[in-house]
């Protein structure tokens, strides 16, 4: 590696500012592109199966509601205690361990006896438990293998399987769900996770900024110099690199130091309204759609078509948030585009109406996910961003207990209507764009 400082001291962010990109990315990225699809897959299973629960359990909105939230509930109280263990046995670990966890307690949901909707909530909070880390540890991993200039574009393309996942559950409950139910679809997913688990324990390496973080040395120069680069001394022997330190042992305590606590704080909001801006509609979408006359079949054709809308919007913030605007501008762009996409929405009841509006929200607002993704591990440090990931995640957490079952509770006692839930949606997507102004612009910047 050229330009090494006289002291041979540096930091790990500037050994990536000029790493070439290599088969060994795309590998990785295809890997943890699926796990996130897993993910996704997983956290949305009951909303797509939730007629089959109710029947089952013979409960109302109201029960349903609490049924849908159930994962995350234990993805809030995951994203806190579990997440931040990221920052203390490695980012790569923690995903091993999310999908053995979900994996376990997810399959156990499907002998949940019919007159138990309370062993359902129970054994789906302590899958969502797990299963949180497998949705927010992938982003910093991939970023802190990636070179600087292509870390943006190539993070947003891993947030995209959140639409992959959405159409492999989709195929799922076509093709399960009418002859084994929802225990059917339920146990197939666990049995996707479990199997995919064994490509991240092989192809998956662990990252250098945690590694050095932890002073291995050895085994970061080894990653960088044998597996990211493939050129033996990229990193000689006696360079030394380094991260920046964090004093404290309590990491989501650090999160509030006076450095931080002002994005500590915006990202907490940004979170909590901009997922409320999603799972407040997505959640009960397959309801609302029913309920303006469509069937079951034709309903998973609308989300389908939904679902395909979003890729078009992960590519096009790929491209713009790395070689043309930037993050913040984009975002506040996507964001507003995604409300008015859902205003739409609200207002559409002709079959031509639903897909137009539906096809512009579902672009704008997943495309915005893309690139908020990337752009909150980019502002913390390495000792910090595993334990960002669970504020994050437990943020989001926060919206997603509550949307679902608060909305459920809402619509069974004739409290709000299907097409005020969709303006609630529009509402809190402006309000996220308000919130991102104070944070700073990341592009082209080294990790720290």
């Amino acid at each position: 590696m050229e330009n090494i400082p006289e002291n041979k001291r540096i930091l790990v962010g500037e050994i990536f500012r000029d790493i070439p990109l290599t088969k060994f990315h795309w590998k990785v990225l295809v890997v943890l592109f699926v796990a996130f699809a897993i993910e996704a897959w997983e956290f949305m299973v009951p909303f797509f199966t939730v007629g089959g629960l109710m029947n089952y359990f013979n409960v109302d909105y109201d029960i349903a509601g609490l049924l849908m939230s159930s994962a995350f509930f234990g993805a809030l109280a995951g994203a806190y205690l579990l997440a931040p263990i990221a920052d203390i046995i490695g980012r790569k670990k923690t995903i091993i361990l999310g999908l053995i966890g979900y994996s376990v307690f997810n399959l156990i949901t499907t002998i949940s006896p019919s007159d138990s909707w309370i062993f359902f909530f129970i054994s789906r909070f302590l899958a969502g438990f797990f299963l949180i880390v497998v949705m927010v540890q992938p982003f910093p991993l991939l970023e802190e293998l990636l070179p600087v200039k292509v870390r943006g574009r190539m993070a947003t393309y891993l947030a995209a399987g959140w639409p992959i996942g959405t159409m492999m559950l989709i195929g799922a409950v076509y093709l399960l769900y009418p002859n084994y139910g929802w225990q059917g679809v339920f146990a197939f997913s666990s049995l996707v996770a479990l199997l995919w688990l064994v490509a991240v324990v092989l192809m998956v390496p662990e990252s250098p900024y945690y590694l050095v973080s932890k002073n291995m040395q050895d085994q970061a120069k080894k990653i960088i110099n044998e597996k990211i680069t493939g050129q033996k001394d990229y990193v000689p022997e006696d360079i030394q690199l380094y991260t920046l330190q964090v004093k404290g042992k309590f990491r989501l305590v650090e999160l509030f130091r006076k450095d931080y606590v002002k994005y500590t704080i915006l990202i907490f909001l940004g979170n909590f309204f901009f997922s409320f801006g999603y799972w407040g509609l997505f959640s009960w979408l397959p309801t609302i759609l029913a309920s303006r006359g469509l069937t079951f079949i034709t309903t998973l054709d609308f989300v389908f078509v939904s679902a395909l809308a979003q890729f078009p919007g992960y590519f096009a913030a790929a491209y713009w948030e790395e070689k043309k605007i930037g993050r913040k501008k984009l975002l506040m762009i996507f964001l507003i585009a995604a409300a008015i996409g859902t205003f739409l929405f609200a207002y559409s009841y002709s079959f031509e109406m639903m897909i137009v509006s539906l096809v512009i929200l579902s672009f704008f607002n997943l495309g915005g996910w893309g690139i908020w993704d990337v752009w909150q591990p980019e502002l913390y440090p390495t000792e910090l961003r595993g334990t960002l990931m669970g504020w994050i995640g437990g943020a989001q957490r926060i919206t997603n207990s509550i949307a679902p079952s608060v909305l459920g509770f809402m619509l069974a006692t004739h409290a709000i209507s299907f097409d005020g839930i969709v303006i609630l949606v529009a509402l809190s997507l402006i309000v996220t764009a308000l919130v991102v102004i104070p944070l700073k612009e990341t592009r082209g910047e080294i990790l720290i």
